[in-house]
């Protein structure tokens, strides 16, 4: 919920313009994740401490969580794009496991890290509800939700 910078303005419009979609268009694992990716866009700066130097460790159990969602509805879905947002937000949650063991990861490229998977999770987000919004349209009925 931080708009400041123009890189944020742009994130908040992807991340709700990608998640208002797959609410309304998607599955029920792409609601899921929806919710759980403005939830997360939510508790992230409340977690945040204006600290550069030691671990975010409240962004990182948001993180943590958001991996843990996406882990189990990959499991337990017939979803293939959770996957790769699964290994996506695994990736976030090394980079934060990262800067906690070695002091070297420089803050620049924590935070950049941290954007750029970001991003990729909520692109898996968007290709996942395309492709359910796509598949619904050629095939028919709707496949069972799983």
């Amino acid at each position: 919920m931080v708009f400041v910078t123009p890189a944020q303005q742009i994130w908040t419009l992807s991340m709700l313009l990608v998640s208002g979609f797959a609410l309304w268009r998607g599955g029920r694992p792409e609601r899921w994740v929806a919710v759980a990716n403005v939830l997360a866009w939510i508790l992230t700066p409340l977690a945040y401490r204006n600290d550069l130097i030691d671990p975010q460790w409240g962004v990182f159990l948001v993180d943590v969580a958001f991996l843990v969602l996406l882990a189990v509805l990959a499991m337990t879905t017939d979803r293939n794009w959770l996957l790769f947002a699964a290994a996506f937000q695994l990736l976030a949650v090394m980079t934060h496991i990262a800067i906690a063991v070695d002091r070297g990861v420089r803050t620049l490229a924590y935070f950049r890290g941290l954007v750029i998977w970001s991003y990729l999770v909520l692109g898996a987000l968007a290709v996942g509800a395309w492709m359910f919004r796509r598949d619904r349209r050629t095939v028919g009925p709707p496949r069972p939700e799983t």
